[in-house]
């Protein structure tokens, strides 16, 4: 790094509606295996009568549960925030232990014992971001009845090429395992602090979190470890990583992203659970189709699957699917232009799975008619000194985030020429996170 200079990489990132669901829950796929290797017919025919039973018990349950439009609207007006719960550990980007924490978000005054809990990862590719940025959409599940966890994951500078941002998916993979395992495990070990159904976890992101969440929910065979990191297959933990709570399932109900992407979509398998996204058509941060991944801008020789190719091959393997397509070439910019829409279509989604009704919201194209940002978004001077002028933004959040993942300024551009102080920032390197916009790559010297 040369003295006296501050490079800023500009990052785009988002901040901020079982009949039984067409897979039994994994109880019940158990109990069924488990009869399969039960000789006696007698036996056989009172354990198929009694999960028959438990069946039709569930999606009364289910139903009762429902009825009142929880989980498709607005029930509670008030959450409660459990911050920095510890959950798992692992090696940090740049050596050393992390500790991995998460926060929890619960409705207050809700008398449910075990409710679906929703896990939703935040943004900022795989370098920067925090979990506080997620928290408008974890306070939107809450309000809906959802117990909905922000969870950290491992993220740090890394030189984009394929081996080093295959690791970064990776370790956001087997944290976002790790973080489903804690969960069931509190509620196995009899605790359930949280009043959770370890029945119903589903997981979910934005950008890099979404990433993250398809690969947990997909990535799920040792055939599908990627060739690159072969030889490390053992130090890393294998499929399930070693991020914390060895030993205790990490399966889910579903999965949900906003702009992320797949390594491979033959990794979906017939069985694989159902997925919803939600991703504009001319990303060029996360793709939207299927070509090679860019870091800041730079080619990695990763080649991945966005939200069109996912939802291609789910399709065709007969999965339910839901997929929002939206116009432009913005990342994650319907945050901004089209909030409400988005949010509901997920929320749906979610609710779908949860209450055990048929995922029935297909494949829609959006139509944004709302605020929307200009093609050409300007950062001047270059190198910058004290001020940065950014013209364009208008109305977007923008911030600072240092080498250590920190949050040094953030703050709401307010007009078309907007001047950013830079003058209190230490030296250093730092990304800007902007909504709606891909990488840009400014220098500020002092």
């Amino acid at each position: 790094m040369v003295i006296g200079t501050i490079s800023i990489l500009w990052l785009s990132i988002g901040v901020p509606n079982y009949t039984m669901a067409p897979a039994l829950g994994r109880s019940e796929r158990l109990l069924i295996l488990s009869l399969r290797n039960t000789p006696p017919m007698e036996h056989t025919l009172r354990s198929l009568s009694l999960t028959t039973i438990s069946l039709l018990s569930a999606s009364i349950t289910l139903a009762q549960e429902c009825s009142d439009g929880r989980y498709r609207t607005q029930m509670f007006n008030e959450v409660s925030v459990t911050s920095t719960v510890p959950f798992g550990n692992n090696t940090a980007v740049t050596g050393g232990a992390q500790t991995l924490y998460m926060d929890v978000y619960e409705p207050v005054g809700d008398e449910l014992s075990t409710r679906p809990v929703v896990l939703v990862a935040f943004g900022g590719s795989f370098v920067g971001g925090s979990r506080a940025d997620v928290a408008p959409i974890c306070r939107a599940f809450a309000q809906r009845g959802f117990v909905a966890v922000a969870p950290d994951y491992r993220i740090g500078f890394f030189l984009p090429n394929e081996l080093a941002t295959t690791m970064a998916v990776l370790r956001g993979a087997h944290d976002m395992k790790a973080c489903v395992r804690f969960l069931r495990n509190s509620v196995e070990q009899g605790e359930n602090p949280y009043a959770i159904d370890p029945e119903r976890i589903l997981i979910g992101g934005v950008s890099a979190g979404a990433i993250s969440a398809l690969h947990a929910a997909y990535l799920d065979d040792e055939s599908e470890w990627p060739s690159v990191l072969a030889s490390q297959y053992a130090t890393l933990g294998g499929i399930e990583g070693n991020s914390g709570t060895p030993g205790v399932p990490n399966d889910v109900l579903g999965v949900f992203s906003f702009s992320g992407a797949l390594g491979d979509t033959t990794w979906i398998a017939p069985d694989d659970v159902p997925v919803c996204s939600v991703h504009e058509v001319g990303d060029d941060v996360v793709p939207y189709y299927t070509q090679e991944v860019n870091v800041f801008g730079f080619p990695t020789g990763l080649i991945a699957s966005g939200s069109h190719d996912i939802h291609a091959r789910t399709t065709a393997l007969g999965l339910s699917n839901c997929l929002l397509s939206y116009p432009g070439t913005g990342h994650v910019g319907y945050f901004t232009t089209d909030l409400e829409n988005s949010m509901a279509f997920v929320l749906d989604f979610c609710a779908d799975l949860v209450c055990g009704a048929e995922v029935a919201c297909g494949n829609v194209v959006a139509t944004v008619t709302g605020v929307e940002h200009g093609e050409v978004l300007r950062c001047y001077p270059n190198p910058a000194h004290d001020v940065l002028w950014i013209d364009g933004a208008d109305g977007a959040w923008v911030r600072l985030v240092n080498s250590a993942g920190q949050t040094v300024l953030r703050t709401r551009i307010s007009t078309d020429h907007h001047a950013l102080e830079l003058g209190g920032l230490p030296e250093g390197v730092y990304i800007m996170h902007a909504e709606g916009w891909s990488p840009r790559l400014v220098a500020i010297v002092r």
